[in-house]
């Protein structure tokens, strides 16, 4: 998935260019002579400095959604280039909070370099990530962070601005439903990039006066929970035209209820641009998407994981991805 962005700030997180710290060559006077001068010979250009032979992780909270997959396939080249082993683990199902608290406690163990980590659940991977700490090993949020930044020692934080992201899809429905709409909002499970989903459209449809939010309930980021919570919301509230998905697994899941029932006409937009998302939309099965870059993100994670271990100070607690509406318009754009 190739999306344009730019960031935010050029000062990412130890992104500056390297310069030598080498003292300059006294240059002598050479004892002359009847030779013709020979031309100078030059050294071959040296290779990319790698840091190599270590082991890194990814832990993200799970693989069903297609943007960690994205993720990953950008961060594993760049891990290669840079001579590091990743390691990506992660719980069978995102709901499974402890399950990854151990997985990050076993990598602690097995003395990892560096450790790339979207939460589960701040309260509990705050014990984590101290640990981690302690045991001095960077640890690099991407796609979520915690509440406080101060609850644990997070070298920086890579991802997109999910208040803003949310708004924006918010402001896209009252354009194309006229300012009018009756929202049904299908959750993830309880975490930051959810309140932070919700709350930036809900906050941006209060705007509106023909915007309402008929219900919320949770989907906990899978397809199937998603199209049965949409299933009901459908029957109690038959006059819901729009849903709003927090990721385009329960995007996903909310078109399949939409076709099932029978109103194709509901306008059905998520957040995260994956590819089968895309197909959706060029179907005409969901209308539109927030396109968030998975694939810049994952490297960008791997570049910063790389300063942290050679301890180049953070330049940037935040490093920001841009996004962009995806709809039938550009959608085959982003999917080639």
């Amino acid at each position: 998935l190739l999306l344009l962005v730019f960031l935010v700030s050029l000062t990412a997180c130890g992104s500056q260019p390297t310069s030598s710290n080498a003292p300059a060559q006294s240059q002598q006077s050479a004892p002359q002579n009847d030779t013709p001068a020979q031309p100078e010979s030059k050294a071959p250009e040296a290779e990319p400095e790698k840091t190599g032979g270590g082991e890194i992780a990814l832990v993200p909270p799970g693989m069903t959604s297609p943007y960690y997959d994205a993720l990953v396939k950008g961060a594993r080249p760049v891990a290669e280039e840079l001579g590091y082993k990743l390691t990506v683990l992660s719980p069978e199902k995102e709901s499974d909070a402890a399950g990854q608290v151990k997985i990050v406690e076993d990598l602690i163990t097995k003395k990892v370099k560096a450790i790339g980590l979207c939460s589960i659940n701040d309260d509990s991977i705050v014990s984590a990530v101290k640990k981690a700490n302690e045991a001095g090993i960077p640890v690099i949020f991407f796609n979520s962070s915690l509440k406080e930044l101060s609850a644990g020692e997070i070298y920086c934080y890579i991802g997109f601005e999910e208040v803003p992201g949310a708004k924006n899809m918010a402001e896209y429905v009252s354009k194309i439903k006229n300012g009018n709409a009756n929202v049904g909002i299908i959750e993830g499970l309880p975490s930051t990039y959810t309140t932070a989903r919700k709350g930036g459209f809900s906050e941006k449809a209060a705007e509106y006066p023909g915007f309402k939010i008929v219900d919320s309930q949770t989907g906990e980021w899978e397809r199937e929970k998603a199209m049965n919570v949409a299933t009901n919301m459908l029957q109690a509230h038959p006059e819901i035209d729009t849903f709003f998905a927090c990721s385009d697994e329960m995007g996903l899941g909310a078109a399949k209820a939409c076709q099932a029932a029978g109103k194709t006409d509901i306008v059905v937009v998520s957040v995260d641009g994956n590819p089968n998302a895309l197909e959706a939309i060029m179907k005409g099965e969901m209308t539109a998407t927030l396109g968030v870059n998975p694939k810049l993100t994952g490297e960008i994670t791997i570049q910063e994981m790389d300063n942290a271990i050679k301890g180049i100070p953070a330049q940037s607690k935040i490093i920001k991805i841009d996004t962009v509406v995806i709809d039938k318009n550009n959608a085959e754009q982003y999917m080639n």
